[in-house]
């Protein structure tokens, strides 16, 4: 295979990746922030959850049924 086509298969890889990194990171501040509304479902308000956390009221609501 030549060097060109080497080259342009990693810097596709390495985009994958990053991607891919991207996409966890994300993944992981989500988890956090429903992890951390649920710790205060009952000691705040769920509209001052929603807004402190950055979710939707409704997802904030949600977070009711998997308790």
């Amino acid at each position: 295979m030549c060097k060109a086509i080497k080259d342009l298969m990693e810097d596709s890889r390495q985009e994958g990746r990053e991607v891919g990194r991207q996409e966890g990171r994300q993944e992981g501040i989500e988890q956090t922030k429903l992890e951390n509304a649920r710790n205060l479902l009952g000691l705040l308000s769920d509209e001052m959850i929603a807004e402190k956390i950055g979710l939707s009221l409704e997802c904030v609501k949600s977070l009711y049924e998997q308790v």
